[in-house]
């Protein structure tokens, strides 16, 4: 080497401060670089450190100090270890877009508290919206309960939100629990920021006066509105207008008929660029009839809206869509010591959609329950366009009123062959400029009143608007336990599943209100890798030996190679 560096005319010396400063020039630009230019790589799979374009537009865009307090520091098992790893992780990754104006910090609220005062902050949180759990730890051979409040505070312009962290429904398995979690955490986040940073909380209207669902049926739908949007439930009969200050106007399940007038505002308040939710029964079958006797007639419904769907591009068919693909009821099979005996049988009046679409709003939908469906047809209107966000499967059947609905029938194997109408469409978004279904019906003296005494114009076509037609009343209405408790939206409690109700519900108020963005972080998916526990058990000596052994035995190996190849070229000189 000193013969090398004298042959090309340096000394070994200023050899070594060239590279030290060529190195040091390097790291430099690199920097200089690096400031002007931002460059960050994800590399794993499902993207899980990438924010969506939406909370990188918001958060490089704030104009005030946002400061999250996390109660999430201390020892837990697993899985809280990951979600507190992750949700640190995540405001990390947020904090390189929001810069110093987002701040936070992690804490045990319940640290060196005695019993008393731990309720009264267990109280005092829970009525800020912090749910707390109880988490099994471990010591050796000795279990102990631990309580624990998985959450945090957004506080942004003098306002705090509440975040759950931990989403767990009922009767979810604990790694999808915590997958779920871990996928949301973006989203919860921003939702909340969002939240913040608006004056006044967006309103929606939930419309009475057709003896609609009642409220307790929409608890859990309600429930989750809320952590966002403000609502009312808004009489249609005794009002003479529907406000545009509502976002959306969302309508379920009505058993009653709609008069010229009340069409008249829903036309008006779509004229005016309102957005509407339809809920629709299209036949007088509900649940509440297979509870209260096993058949029963199922005949039209008439909600006299026919003519008013039709006029803005789509039909709500009198008929019932029976699908091979659907859930499962129990049905009475014995008696057995004076109990009654059940078993479970597919039940086709129950369909099961599988969203297919790449929309915002199915893309990452599961399955979704709809229990006495009709089908929907769509219309070719020039200036609307139609996008189906729920059908049945290939294997379907359509029944006409009036039609006997017998679950005994349920026992016996159906006519496959009988189910071959194919893809029948259960919900539709409709987009665009509608024309109103009261243009030209209107006197002189009317549109005069309307102009001049109530300050709303009649208004012939719309703006640009939306809507959302889905021919099922009943698949935003939660169930009840045994002791008569709401549950959540979308738990089969007969098949301890979760279908995705919920989520297609507030997707599609999202869209139609126009926080789009929500819905970007909400279909984030995060795949989650676990140890298989089996291997771990009977395999766990060998990963060991291998986890210690094997950067030892790549040690000595570069080694050994090194000093051999290092010989070899000292003897070839």
């Amino acid at each position: 080497m000193l013969r090398s560096a004298e042959t090309n005319g340096l000394n070994p010396r200023r050899q070594a401060w060239l590279t030290l400063l060529l190195a040091i020039g390097i790291m430099g630009a690199l920097a200089v670089v690096n400031h002007y230019y931002f460059l960050r790589i994800d590399l794993t799979a499902d993207k899980r450190y990438t924010l969506t374009d939406s909370t990188r537009y918001m958060l490089q865009n704030l104009d005030d100090v946002v400061f999250v307090r996390v109660f999430l520091e201390g020892s837990f098992p697993g899985g809280f270890r990951r979600l507190a790893t992750a949700t640190r992780e995540m405001l990390d990754e947020m904090k390189v877009y929001a810069g110093r104006r987002l701040q936070y910090e992690f804490i045990n609220p319940l640290k060196d508290k005695n019993e008393r005062e731990i309720q009264e902050t267990v109280k005092a949180l829970g009525e800020k919206g912090l749910q707390p759990a109880n988490v099994q730890m471990r010591r050796g051979d000795e279990y102990s309960q631990q309580l624990v409040i998985p959450g945090a505070l957004v506080y942004y312009k003098g306002r705090e939100a509440a975040v759950n962290l931990l989403i767990s429904p009922r009767g979810m398995p604990t790694d999808q629990s915590l997958l779920l979690s871990l996928s949301r955490l973006e989203h919860q986040f921003g939702k909340a920021i969002r939240q913040l940073s608006f004056p006044i909380r967006p309103r929606l209207a939930f419309l009475t006066g057709h003896q609609e669902v009642e409220e307790f049926f929409l608890v859990d739908l309600l429930d989750e509105v809320s952590a966002f949007y403000d609502y009312d439930f808004f009489d249609l009969r005794s009002r003479a207008f529907i406000p545009q200050r509502y976002k959306v106007a969302i309508i379920v399940k009505p058993r009653s008929s709609f008069d010229e007038k009340d069409k008249f505002k829903l036309d008006q308040y779509l004229m005016n660029g309102g957005r509407i939710l339809w809920m629709l029964d299209a036949l007088t079958a509900d649940v509440d009839s297979v509870v209260r006797k096993s058949s029963f007639l199922a005949t039209d419904l008439p909600l006299n809206l026919e003519d008013q769907l039709f006029r803005y591009g789509v039909r709500l068919n009198p008929n019932l869509v029976l699908d091979l693909q659907c859930a499962a009821v129990p049905l009475i099979v014995a008696q057995q010591n004076n109990q009654p005996r059940f078993a479970r049988y597919p039940c086709f009046y129950f369909p099961v959609s599988t969203p297919k679409g790449t929309h915002p709003i199915v893309q990452r939908i599961d399955a979704v329950r709809l229990r006495f469906a009709s089908s929907l047809d769509t219309l070719n209107l020039p200036q609307v366009n139609t996008t189906v966000l729920l059908h049945s499967s290939t294997r379907s059947r359509l029944v006409f009123t009036p039609w006997l609905v017998d679950f005994s029938t349920l026992r016996q194997r159906p006519d496959v062959h009988r189910f071959n109408r194919g893809d029948q469409i259960f919900a539709v978004l409709l987009e665009g400029t509608f024309p109103s279904l009261f243009r030209n019906r209107l006197t002189a003296s009317f549109e005069a009143v309307l102009r001049d005494s109530l300050q709303q114009p009649f208004k012939p076509h719309s703006v640009s608007t939306a809507m959302i037609v889905i021919a099922d009343g009943d698949i935003g209405l939660n169930e009840f336990d045994s002791r008569g408790f709401p549950l959540e939206l979308g738990y089969d409690r007969f098949n301890n599943r979760y279908f995705d109700n919920k989520d297609f519900l507030i997707n599609c108020i999202d869209y139609l209100a126009g926080y789009r963005t929500l819905l970007d972080t909400r279909n984030k998916t995060i795949q989650l890798r676990l140890l298989d526990s089996t291997k771990l058990k009977t395999e766990r000596t060998w990963w060991q030996l291998f986890n210690v052994g094997g950067p030892l035995a790549m040690l000595l190996t570069g080694g050994t190679l090194f000093i051999l190849l290092r010989r070899y070229l000292h003897t070839r000189r």
